[in-house]
């Protein structure tokens, strides 16, 4: 089936741009830095990172990137973020090249340039990082930088899938219920939105696709892939509502799939009217008790 995405005008890229990285054993240093920077102490922090770099580091100098990203102790810099943050890329540190994605993507530090984007994130995904692969697989789901290829998007997001990426996963049952480059299939569609569902989703605030609570509720509430159950529907309608899901959808993308424009909260009101006032006590009973599956994400162990 062919697949046609216009060009978003927004970016879906999605950073770590935190102080919280893979480190190395032996790392007390670099975790006193971090821990000094979390806490505010931001001349400490640099005083700590400035060493650590002197030492030729790599952790430090994509931590000392991510400072002037963000204008922590020192004037909010671009350029010289990116400029600390290639220098961590060029040694192979994943964390960086997807970083050093998302200000190409940007064109924060450097012109836009969302082709060589593509060829940072690339990297990071080569080496297994999930927020990279699904940064990836967006470009080329969406036509970002590279041509429109919902095929090779689904490789890359099967890839997150199986390091529990809740969002790949949400992307996935998204592409079984609407037939994108695999057969349609609703209980498939079900069962990886029920997967994603169960953990706390990764990315509330996209637009582009409801999270996979409220996609989930949808197949409840009509029945597909599932037996009808609006109990269960208004239950996880609750849930995606207290996740964020709170928006419309992109009135782009949203075209693209035929998403929803309902937002849960008015989801979650046109149920209750068609519902008893036992079966809306026990869809908030459900709510209430229920509890996401902790994720556990190994992360290759990247170069120093």
């Amino acid at each position: 089936m062919a697949v046609v995405f216009r060009k978003p005008l927004i970016s879906f890229a999605v950073s770590l741009w935190t102080l919280v990285s893979v480190l190395p054993a032996g790392a007390g240093q670099l975790e006193d830095a971090q821990a000094a920077v979390n806490a505010g102490d931001y001349v400490t922090g640099l005083r700590l990172l400035g060493t650590l770099v002197d030492q030729d580091n790599t952790y430090a100098e994509r931590l000392l990137g991510i400072m002037y990203i963000k204008g922590l102790g020192v004037p909010q810099d671009y350029a010289l973020g990116m400029r600390w943050m290639r220098v961590a890329a060029d040694k192979g540190l994943a964390d960086a090249q997807n970083e050093i994605g998302i200000l190409y993507q940007r064109g924060w530090g450097a012109a836009r340039n969302e082709a060589e984007a593509v060829k940072w994130f690339r990297l990071a995904a080569d080496q297994g990082m999930v927020v990279a692969q699904n940064n990836l697989a967006d470009t080329y789901a969406l036509g970002i930088g590279v041509p429109q290829n919902f095929a090779e998007a689904l490789k890359w997001y099967r890839l997150a899938a199986e390091q529990s990426s809740s969002y790949a996963e949400n992307v996935i049952g998204l592409a079984y219920e609407h037939g994108l480059t695999v057969a349609k299939d609703d209980a498939e569609a079900f069962r990886w939105y029920r997967l994603a569902a169960n953990k706390v989703y990764e990315r509330p605030g996209d637009t582009w696709i409801h999270t996979p609570q409220y996609n989930i509720a949808a197949m409840y509430a009509s029945g597909r892939g599932t037996a009808q159950d609006n109990v269960r529907a208004l239950m996880w309608f609750m849930l995606a509502a207290a996740s964020g899901d709170t928006k419309p959808p992109d009135p782009v993308a949203g075209k693209l799939v035929d998403t929803p424009k309902y937002t849960a909260l008015e989801q979650r009101d046109r149920l209750v009217a068609l519902m008893t006032s036992a079966q809306i006590v026990e869809a908030q009973k459900l709510a209430g008790e229920w509890q996401p599956h902790p994720v556990v994400t190994i992360e290759p162990r990247q170069k120093q």
